[in-house]
């Protein structure tokens, strides 16, 4: 897989995707060899589980997690299209249809009847999208795993992807030439992303130059954030 062969070739150690969680205190630490594990993992889950190809889209309703960011990079990696939506924003219309509709949809288990109810449109093919459930649990649990039930029809994502291999075979394109406008190489701090073009300044872009993302999530203070920026060494901000 090519895609991020710069930073593991720059040193695969390093870290390049640290996300706080103000919320419940985590902090997850991604170097460049396990970002390519787990994109390896979900572009294999996402052609072999859920089937897609080029031709198909994936929505990723969560909350800004670690979780959310490498099912995009995966996403990325295994040239699918995908958004993020956010379906608990309070300026999203009564009918969401047209925002969520989607081949396939990674959401989080609280908003499994959101889904259920059909308040999504079909997929391309006219068939109900796959659903699959993702916690916020720190370290990856999945649904049951975290002391949950899986409602029937739905994929419990954490478990489910375990199964895949690190390796993925497809062809990928390299970060830098997917965006070759990202800029200097920085370790940049920021607050998440809301959709697609944010995440792709707060996360694509440091990478795609040799940088790293250090992401923030939840209510904070201006100076706790300066606390993070200090100790994480960050060189610019979002």
């Amino acid at each position: 897989m090519d895609m991020l062969n710069h930073l593991l070739t720059a040193d695969a150690a390093a870290p390049r995707l640290t996300v706080y969680n103000e919320s419940t205190g985590a902090r997850m630490d991604f170097s460049a060899q396990t970002l390519e594990n787990w994109v390896a993992k979900i572009a294999n889950m996402l052609e072999e589980e859920l089937e897609l190809s080029k031709d198909d889209s994936l929505r990723i309703d969560l909350p800004v997690t670690w979780q959310a960011a490498v099912i995009a990079l995966g996403s990325l990696a295994a040239g699918i299209d995908f958004d993020f939506v956010n379906s608990s924003a309070p300026n999203d219309s009564a009918d969401s249809s047209q925002i969520l509709s989607a081949d396939a949809v990674f959401t989080s288990p609280d908003k499994f009847e959101l889904y259920s109810v059909g308040n999504i449109a079909t997929s391309t093919d006219g068939s109900t999208p796959d659903l699959a459930l993702v916690t916020d649990d720190p370290f990856g649990r999945g649904v049951v795993e975290s002391g949950g039930e899986l409602p029937s029809g739905a994929i419990d994502f954490g478990p489910t992807v375990r199964f895949y291999g690190d390796d993925y075979f497809g062809q990928t394109t390299p970060l830098p030439q997917l965006y070759p406008q990202a800029g200097s190489a920085s370790r940049l701090l920021s607050t998440g992303w809301h959709d697609k073009e944010t995440f792709t300044v707060a996360v694509l872009h440091p990478l795609a130059a040799g940088g790293s993302a250090v992401v923030v999530s939840g209510l904070t203070t201006a100076e706790r954030l300066q606390e993070i920026a200090d100790n994480e060494n960050t060189t610019a901000r979002l």
